[in-house]
């Protein structure tokens, strides 16, 4: 794009504006894109008082039709700028943004559009707007600047912006939420407009790798619990704490064959296992992640009970607690849920490291090596039995037929590590 330039004695007033420099007529600027003619009119009987209009036009004759177009405008509304009529709805677009946090924290007006959504994911989004909000405030009030009058040029500036700030992925996420900002707007609050960040070229984003643990690993990971130093030494004043506590292994091994987050396996009871009209056990438990992203209860999931889970049931005391509403995991607990959470991620981390393993995991990786053999069951239907659904139970458990066939597939067939 090449440079905007003035002739030797431009029309009064008339200036190069380069929002990216943020002043007039910049020397030395080369940020050609953003350069824009504006005129600047000066209010009478005022010290400073101007009014000032940017033109979309680089013709220098058309800059200067329109920027006298403007001053008899002015003069004639006695330099008082009428608003614009427009179509739809119309806002500034700071107040485009509150509008945009009301109704994701599920305070619009109309029942049918009303969003429900985590308070973090609300946070992040209208973070991501109020950023984006103080580079267009280079050029413009953005208490004033109607939110139809975002350009493209807006847009440039602050990809250039987030390239700058954000890795890829959290570049993505960021444009992603100026999109659905705007979407917001045009589709919710019908206002009539084309969606400036409708089209961006995105960033490249590596596949992260999904780790999971084979039995080896596992099986040095429990042994270790046994063999090895317990103490570990922390950072700081050097302090040294005691990891060894007599539950860990129950816990893992209930991390591994469930594949059930943290406070969910913490807070299985008995009572949560039933049975199909042809025999086969499950657990039905909350799915405590989705009902806290929906603020809804009653979202549950479905957990086959296969040999080797069974097994440890049978050890953990199936056969006198069954039915009970006794929790699973440590019924004489006298810890909190979250210090319970906390020792188990502590515990196989201190003793994955005593191992020597190299890879990088987590007590989390449990899941996900759970859920990878269950994927190699039952490929496709493989969401029905983790986390990834929200079926009803029917009249006395009688569930829906695929979740059904999920489960006693499940209950046959899965075994983590193969074998």
């Amino acid at each position: 794009m090449k440079k905007l330039r003035l002739p030797e004695h431009p029309y009064k007033g008339l200036k190069i504006y380069c929002s990216e420099c943020d002043k007039d007529n910049p020397k030395d600027c080369t940020h050609y894109e953003t350069q824009k003619f504006r005129v600047r009119v000066h209010v009478p009987n005022t010290k400073k008082g101007t009014k000032i209009k940017s033109f979309t036009t680089r013709d220098y004759d058309e800059a200067v039709r329109l920027a006298i177009d403007f001053r008899k405008e002015l003069i004639a509304n006695n330099f008082e700028i009428p608003k614009p009529t427009v179509e739809g709805n119309d806002f500034s677009l700071e107040g485009a943004i509150l509008k945009y946090n009301q109704y994701l924290g599920g305070k619009h007006p109309l029942a049918q559009k009303k969003k429900n959504v985590t308070k973090d994911h609300q946070d992040e989004c209208i973070r991501f707007c109020l950023l984006f909000a103080d580079v267009v405030k280079k050029r413009a009030d953005v208490s004033r600047l109607r939110v139809v009058e975002v350009n493209k040029y807006d847009v440039s500036n602050f990809y250039k912006w987030a390239e700058g700030h954000y890795s890829n992925r959290t570049f993505n996420k960021c444009m992603m939420a100026l999109k659905s900002f705007f979407n917001y707007l045009i589709d919710d609050e019908d206002v009539i407009m084309k969606n400036p960040f409708g089209s961006y070229v995105s960033k490249d984003v590596p596949t992260s790798e999904k780790l999971t643990l084979t039995r080896n690993e596992f099986e040095a990971i429990m042994g270790a619990v046994d063999a090895a130093d317990p103490m570990n030494k922390l950072g700081g004043k050097g302090e040294v704490k005691n990891m060894y506590r007599q539950y860990l292994k129950d816990g893992f091994m209930m991390m591994l064959l469930t594949g059930g987050r943290r406070e969910e396996v913490i807070d299985m009871k008995w009572n949560s296992i039933y049975v199909t009209i042809e025999g086969v056990k499950f657990f039905r438990t909350n799915n405590l992640k989705v009902e806290k992203g929906k603020k809804k209860a009653g979202i549950y999931k479905y957990i086959p009970i296969n040999a080797d889970l069974q097994n440890l049931l049978n050890d953990l005391g199936y056969a006198k607690k069954a039915n009970s509403n006794d929790y699973i995991f440590l019924p004489d607990r006298t810890e909190k849920t979250e210090t319970l959470m906390d020792n188990l991620s502590k515990g196989f981390t201190h003793y994955k490291k005593a191992c020597k393993i190299e890879k990088q995991v987590s007590m989390k990786n449990l899941r996900k090596t759970y859920i990878s053999w269950v994927n190699a069951v039952l490929g496709k239907n493989t969401g029905l039995v983790t986390s990834h659904s929200d079926y009803q139970v029917i009249k006395d458990f009688y569930l829906d037929p695929t979740i059904i066939s999920a489960i006693e597939k499940g209950a046959l067939e899965i075994k983590v590590f193969g074998t």
